[in-house]
């Protein structure tokens, strides 16, 4: 043991070596930590491992300095953050509830004098506990903000003049090195070496981890606080959003900001973060629970009696009093029908034709409040582009418009229906506001200075979200146009489902009208200004990064929708934000106006949308559909980079007592038979293993590793049995029930979505003739036969209807 360690000693001190014998090093210092810890009785918070987890931090540092894209291919950041911070702080974490059970404990004495010396005892070890954590997260902060600021100085991420490094003190007293932070560069900034690259997207991880950091030391303070106010996470907050600033394509700080939002309880932010995470060009598959498990605490909120009538200023209540009546109904329905949610719940009942018919009045209803919300000034800028934005990410996950997804017969046409209608309702509605304002002010065109002047304060909040809306519908033109191609030129049932749901809502007839309306009023406000060359529905299909390049490659103007969307990977592959350096950009037009910038924009994408869409219907009509492969015939399967939880640590250190959950949840012996739905064909394979006496929640947020792909298929399964703990499993119950609410947001026993399983009961309870319509209670035990099954009474929707008509 002493010729080991000597050994890690030797090799910490040695500033000679290469990436090699950096890798051997850290891998013997591996070792000798792994050995240390099995030594009985050994005292994890020691001077001994202490030293070894500081020479392991302290090889990590030079390994990511010397070759950070060498370092970036294998990880190295999640490897150092897994070896050496996190593993401490969860036997703090460890520790600190070790006493809190056992104050808890000797309350429950008969001996009132007694139980109060044990609660004093108690509160004070914990006090101490907290204080040890408090400096140890504080010791590691600075750990990691030394190595980002020697990683931006060592590979030149900051402009020239940007302060130099700053040491260990002033990291540690200034905002723990905001300031320097906030002058690096991002990673889609047009000009970088792939060694520049690869160091942001470490540079973005540790911030990452640095936005952890700060959330322990608030969750751990030493003076608890409230954890609903919003001023309470600002430090965190800060962390995770520079870390988005410079890597906003990768989805773990998107999903890690969206926890935040969450414990704010601030719905329409924490779903517009998770649905980033979802869809940027890394996306980070946990947060695909994460947004339903929001969700679901969303509606329990704003379903409450009396919820609606409170005039809130914070919380679920208040987001959706912000929006519009049903915002977080629709937001649940949308994410409850998603492919991913649905692999676990196929027993789904199809949205029968009456229930669209009323679903599709509630979403007119609510396209209209909110466009008019947005109109008067009623939702800021900021709100209305995220609102809007949602529309958007919920269609691409329901029409399986995601770079590398295939559809399958799980994909809902009829929900992917209605959610392309609810966007098309938008945009025509938008457009309309545009055109209007421009007619009007075409009246006095003489006193214009410009074409931007033709817009009215009113029209100008549109504008953003009706851009982003055409880019959306150009860039899944041009996916479909690619798909039809590779599907010996046919079009797949879903995919025209949405076209025909833009077609038949009339926007492709408001495109052309506004679009000729605002040719025709450039013609009498600047008639010495020709119009820019509009870039041809030929030149898009062939080469989506012209596209790129004239919307954010030519203009340096700062908008709040490049901001909020950068790093969001479109239909056709396309992230927002980046531009091809050998793409040629030409002069933006509107100089540094953003409301001329806009206008330019907009044109651009109406010409390019008044071309795509009649080809699409062409395609449609002319080539026919191709039918949806089975879901046994289709590999989910793809290339992306996934993120996948994989458990809290499996044992403590010898010596220690409180149990810590196994690292994965496996699946129960018995399998639920859903009929015509068959099981996947792994779920035979792991039949025989035994249940853990607790599982473990999908994601923890403060244990998320990259995995293979090739591990993706057994991770889903895994994930089934915590989607049903989290409220996946919805099961139908008697139509014949006259009392009771229609569905019951309160389980009979205990909380409605634990994450321990009940360890005895049937898997559904079925609901008696005076219980509500249908239960969201689950239980985690044997399943029921399969002929104990019954199929859905009706759809989700439905359900909620009644309800509500009853009220």
């Amino acid at each position: 043991m002493a010729g080991v360690d000597t050994t890690v000693s030797q090799g910490v001190g040695d500033t000679t070596a290469n990436t090699a014998e950096l890798t051997k090093m850290i891998r013997t210092a591996g070792e000798a930590l792994d050995q240390a810890l099995h030594t009985p009785n050994v005292d994890y918070f020691g001077t001994h491992l202490e030293g070894l987890r500081n020479d392991i931090l302290e090889l990590f540092r030079r390994l990511l300095v010397r070759n950070p894209f060498s370092s970036h291919r294998k990880d190295a950041v999640s490897k150092m953050w897994f070896r050496a911070i996190y593993p401490t702080i969860e036997q703090y974490r460890a520790k600190i509830r070790q006493v809190e059970i056992a104050g808890q404990a000797g309350r429950s004495t008969d001996n009132a004098k007694s139980s109060d010396v044990i609660a004093v005892e108690a509160r004070k070890q914990i006090s101490q506990w907290r204080a040890r954590l408090h400096t140890f997260l504080h010791a590691s902060t600075g750990t990691l903000l030394r190595l980002v600021a020697e990683l931006a100085e060592a590979h030149a991420l900051m402009p020239s003049t940007a302060p130099g490094v700053l040491d260990r003190q002033t990291l540690d007293t200034h905002a723990y090195g905001l300031e320097l932070v906030d002058s690096l560069k991002s990673e889609l900034h047009v000009g970088l070496t792939p060694v520049q690259r690869a160091t942001l997207a470490i540079v973005s991880k540790l911030l990452t981890h640095l936005g952890d950091l700060a959330r322990y030391r608030t969750l751990y303070a030493k003076k608890p606080n409230d954890m609903d106010a919003s001023h309470v996470w600002q430090l965190a907050k800060g962390f995770y959003r520079n870390a988005i600033r410079v890597a906003p394509h990768r989805g773990q700080a998107h999903n890690q900001l969206a926890v935040i939002f969450g414990y704010e309880r601030n719905s329409l932010e924490g779903v517009f973060a998770y649905y980033r995470a979802l869809t940027s060009q890394y996306r980070f598959i946990p947060a695909e629970a994460n947004l339903r498990t929001i969700l679901d605490n969303a509606l329990r909120a704003v379903d409450k009696p009396g919820a609606r009538s409170v005039d809130a200023t914070s919380g679920y209540v208040y987001c959706e009093q912000r929006m519009y009546d049903k915002f977080t109904m629709l937001r649940y329905l949308f994410a409850y029908h998603q492919p991913q949610a649905k692999e676990t719940v196929k027993q789904l009942a199809p949205l029968l034709p009456e229930a669209e018919t009323a679903l599709v009045a509630e979403i007119r209803r609510a396209c209209t409040a909110f466009v008019r919300g947005v109109t008067s000034g009623a939702i800021e800028e900021r709100q209305t582009i995220m609102a809007h934005a949602i529309q958007l990410f919920e269609l691409q996950q329901l029409a399986c418009f995601n770079p590398g997804d295939k559809e399958t017969r799980m994909h809902d046409t009829a929900i992917a229906r209605v959610s392309a209608m609810s966007v098309a309702l938008t945009a025509h509605t938008m457009c309309q506001s545009v055109q209007s304002s421009v007619t009007e002010s075409m009246r006095r065109a003489r006193e214009l200075k410009s074409e931007a002047d033709l817009l009215s304060r009113s029209s100008r909040r549109v504008v953003a979200p009706l851009i982003t809306t055409l880019l959306w519908i150009v860039s899944a033109c041009v996916r479909v146009e690619r798909d039809s191609d590779s599907l010996e030129h046919s079009v797949t049932q879903l995919k025209s489902q949405i076209m025909c749901a833009v077609r038949d809502h009339g926007l492709q007839s408001t495109i052309a009208q506004l679009k000729q309306c605002m040719e025709d009023a450039h013609g009498r406000v600047n008639r010495r200004t020709p119009l820019v060359q509009a870039i041809t529905w030929d030149q898009a299909r062939a080469s989506m990064p012209v596209v790129a390049a004239r919307l954010w490659g030519a203009h340096r103007v700062k908008r709040t929708e490049d901001e909020l969307l950068a790093g969001w990977q479109l239909p056709d592959g396309t992230v927002w934000g980046r531009v091809e350096p050998s793409v040629p950009r030409s002069a933006a037009p509107g100089g540094n106006d953003v409301h001329r910038v806009r206008w330019w924009q907009l044109h651009c994408l109406l010409s390019l949308a008044n071309e795509a869409l009649p080809h699409m219907m062409d395609l449609v009509e002319k080539r026919g559909v191709q039918a949806v492969a089975s879901d046994e015939e289709t590999d989910v399967e793809n290339g992306v980079e996934t993120i996948c939880f994989q458990g809290r640590p499996g044992a403590l250190v010898p010596g220690q007592s409180v149990a810590v959950p196994e690292q994965s949840v496996v699946v129960p012996e018995q399998v639920v038979a859903v009929p015509e739905s068959p099981p996947p064909k792994q779920s035979a394979e792991m039949s025989e293993t035994q249940r853990p006496e607790q599982a473990t929640p999908l994601v923890d947020t403060e244990r998320d590793e990259v995995v293979s792909p090739a591990m993706r298929a057994h991770q889903m399964l895994n994930m089934q049995q915590s989607r049903q703990a989290i409220g996946a499993q919805r099961v139908a119950g008697n139509q014949q029930a006259a009392s009771g609410p229609l569905y019951s947001m309160q389980a009979t026993s205990g909380p409605l979505y634990s994450m321990q399983p009940v360890t005895s009961g049937p898997l559904y309870t079925m609901p008696s003739a005076s219980g509500p319509l249908y239960s969201v209670q689950t239980t985690l035990a044997q399943s029921p036969p399969s002929e104990q099954l019954e199929p859905p009474a009706m759809h989700v929707w439905q359900q909620y209807q009644m309800e509500h008509q009853r009220k």
